[in-house]
C-alpha cells in the first residue's frame, strides 16, 4: 500500500483539522469536526488517502476513525513516536503534542534556521528551535478567550466577554476596561517575549499560527510570518520522519 497520500487530523480543545497530502504536499485542508460518513466517503473519493496520523488519540475521535475505510492505516502520537528535533525539556512526551506538531513544522517551512513559534490558540505557547533542530524550551501562558473566562469565573460582578478586534484607547466602562486589560496585555506580553528570546539568543524568524494568530499579526510591531497551517504540516513532517525510521 502506499503511504504517498496522507490525511493527518490535528485534534484541538474546539475544532477538529485535517490535512489531505499528496507527495508531500498539502493539498486540502480544513475542519471536519462533525463530519459524517458519507462526508468521509465523499472526501475519500476526492482525496484517497492511505494512511490516517492522529494528533492525540481521545474518545471523541475513535468514533471518527470508525468511518473511515477499513483499508486505511492507522498512527497516533504516543510515548514511541520519534522527532526530527532534540529538546531542552526534561521528557518529550510532557511538551504539548501541538507545541511538538509545530516545531516539526518549521523545520519543513524553515530547515535550518533559528525559530521562535508563537502559537496563539487557548494557551499561548512560544518555542524556541535553534537552527540545528534543537528546541531550547519556551514558556505558556493564557490565551485570549482564557482571560476573558477567568475574570468571569473568579469574580462576583465581571460579565463574560467575547474577546474584540479593534482596542479602545482607554477603558470608560467594566466592559470596555476588560477588553483593554485582555488585549493590550496579551499585546504587550508578546512583545516582551520576543524581546526576551532576542536578547538570549539573537536573530530568529518569527513565526505565529493557531485561532489568535489573524489578532495578534496586525498588532504586533515586528516582522512575524503567519502559516495558519504549521501543525498540520508538522504532523505530516513527524508522520513521514516515523514511516522512514521504521526501515
Amino acid at each position: 500500500m502506499s503511504k504517498n497520500q496522507q490525511l493527518v487530523l490535528d485534534i484541538g480543545n474546539t475544532n477538529t483539522k485535517y490535512g489531505y497530502f499528496e507527495a508531500n504536499v498539502l493539498k486540502y485542508s480544513g475542519i471536519c469536526t462533525h463530519w459524517s460518513k458519507d462526508e468521509w466517503a465523499s472526501f475519500h473519493q476526492k482525496a484517497p488517502f492511505t494512511i490516517i496520523f492522529v494528533s492525540k488519540m481521545e474518545a471523541s475521535i475513535k468514533q471518527t476513525l470508525s468511518l473511515f475505510p477499513q483499508s486505511c492505516d492507522v498512527a497516533f502520537i504516543d510515548d514511541t513516536t520519534k522527532y526530527p528535533f532534540t529538546t531542552n525539556y526534561d521528557d518529550i512526551n510532557s511538551l504539548g503534542v501541538d507545541r511538538r506538531a509545530a516545531l516539526s513544522g518549521v523545520l519543513t517551512t524553515h530547515p535550518k534556521k533559528p525559530v521562535l513559534v508563537i502559537d496563539a490558540g487557548s494557551c499561548i505557547t512560544y518555542d524556541y528551535i535553534n537552527a540545528d533542530a534543537h528546541h531550547e524550551g519556551g514558556a505558556i501562558s493564557p490565551g485570549r478567550v482564557m482571560r476573558y473566562n477567568a475574570m468571569h469565573v473568579f469574580t462576583a460582578n465581571l460579565p463574560l466577554l467575547d474577546p474584540i478586534d479593534k482596542l479602545p484607547e482607554i477603558g470608560t466602562s467594566t466592559s470596555s476596561s476588560m477588553s483593554l486589560g485582555v488585549e493590550a496585555g496579551i499585546i504587550y506580553e508578546v512583545h516582551a517575549q520576543i524581546k526576551a528570546f532576542a536578547q538570549k539568543f539573537g536573530d530568529f524568524t518569527i513565526i505565529l499560527t493557531g485561532g489568535d494568530s489573524n489578532f495578534l499579526i496586525k498588532n504586533i510591531k515586528c516582522t512575524i510570518f503567519a502559516d495558519a497551517e504549521l501543525i498540520l504540516i508538522g504532523l505530516q513532517n513527524l508522520l513521514t520522519f516515523n514511516i522512514f525510521h521504521e526501515k
